[in-house]
């Protein structure tokens, strides 16, 4: 097939959005597809959850050792370990973290080296906490807040990333601030139900979160996939599935334009179905219609074996388009395309008894752009009334005009 030439679509595409349609209107509440569209949908944002990762873990970290201000400020007598173990320690492990993230294409990997790394970064100064004498120790461990938004709403953690990772959290603040002993129980069990309450409306917003970029995709995918069946309705012919005569166009303009470059012999078939109009008078135009598909996509199908395009050219007459053709190649295509619509046996009694459906060809093969499409055209098709007039049921080849 031509290279420049798209595909035709999959038809796996159809089912896929009807799996879209479906899981839109379901609300997919769980936050998780069907197995094959969650294995699509992480393959295809895996690349961009590492570049946003990425950036946001770089400021992250600047802001992170910025606090060594708090530190100074609330946590005087401990600063010289705070300050070593947030430049020496955390700082080059989160980097680590951010190198991981950036070469890894695992989505489960991507998400749990995040997580890991902000729960590690809450860890280390409410550790240091505890050893210290400072009377600021309460309002120093409010900075665990600052973290925990930053795991939900700025990394925007999947929900049961960001779960484990404030669960963690929580319990890291619950028992240093225990341990630190700085207040007396009330004020412990109302600086955790704070936390609690933290924790849950902060996870309320990643469920929200990751429910809009979920959504967000679905929305995207389903555009893709209706722009791609919008393409292919706009270059098809509806009745006999072959492209049709405006993509036609478009194909020998690109193709022309190409050979400027680097020229290339084209070949042209043109196959007219014999006698179709007594065929449509006496039988109907339904069973016309009938016949004119069968013949299609049996001459569809034998062309794509050589690497050729066809293309209805309209009323029962089709276009065959070979690239980088030999005279006798294209030649060779063309009886193919004869013996295959034989093959059928499609009856066609009004011509006699034993009578069968035929087509004739016209056959012209020409260098690319020494000799124009229109001039290649209607080479074939004076060829193919050569045909027609000497019984048709035949082919008939233009003289070859090739480099």
């Amino acid at each position: 097939m031509l290279s420049f030439v798209p595909d035709r679509p999959d038809p796996k595409d159809a089912q896929l959005l009807a799996e879209v349609d479906r899981t839109i209107a379901s609300g997919f509440r769980g936050l998780r597809f069907s197995a094959e569209l969650e294995r699509r949908y992480e393959t295809e944002t895996v690349e961009q959850r590492r570049h946003f990762l990425t950036s946001v873990g770089l400021g992250g970290s600047l802001i992170y050792n910025l606090f060594m201000v708090s530190d100074w400020l609330s946590l005087n007598d401990m600063f010289a370990y705070v300050a070593l173990g947030r430049v020496c320690l955390i700082t080059p492990l989160f980097i680590f973290l951010l190198i991981l993230i950036r070469r890894t294409t695992s989505r489960h990997v991507i998400e749990t080296a995040a997580a890991t790394g902000t729960v590690l970064c809450s860890v280390l100064p409410l550790v240091v906490m505890v050893y210290s004498e400072s009377p600021f120790r309460l309002h120093y461990q409010l900075g665990m807040l600052m973290i925990m938004v930053y795991c939900t709403v700025i990394q925007q953690l999947p929900v049961r990333y960001a779960a484990v990772s404030m669960v963690s959290m929580f319990t890291v603040q619950l028992v240093t601030t225990y341990i630190a002993d700085f207040a007396g129980p009330q004020i412990w069990q109302a600086n955790a139900l704070l936390f609690g309450s933290t924790v849950a409306l902060l996870l309320m917003a990643s469920w929200f979160l990751e429910h809009g970029s979920r959504l967000s995709y679905l929305f995207a995918l389903r555009g893709r996939l209706l722009q791609t069946q919008l393409m292919e309705l706009a270059r098809i012919d509806s009745l006999t599935q072959l492209f049709n005569r405006r993509f036609q166009g478009e194909v020998l303009i690109s193709l022309w334009g190409r050979a400027r470059e680097v020229p290339m012999n084209v070949a042209v078939i043109l196959l007219d179905i014999d006698h179709f109009k007594s065929y449509n008078d006496n039988y109907g135009h339904l069973q016309g219609d009938t016949c004119l598909r069968l013949l299609s996509g049996v001459i569809q199908r034998a062309a794509q074996k050589a690497d050729a395009l066809t293309f209805r050219f309209g009323g029962e007459e089709i276009l065959v388009l070979m690239t980088h053709a030999h005279p006798s190649q294209a030649r060779a295509l063309a009886e193919n395309l004869r013996a295959a619509v034989s093959a059928l046996n499609v009856p066609h009694p009004v011509l006699g008894d034993g009578a069968k459906v035929t087509i004739s060809l016209g056959v012209a093969v020409a260098s690319a752009p020494h000799t124009s499409a229109e001039a290649l055209i209607a080479m074939a098709d004076k060829a193919l009334y050569t045909a027609k007039g000497e019984g048709r049921d035949c082919l008939r080849c233009a003289p070859a005009e090739v480099a």
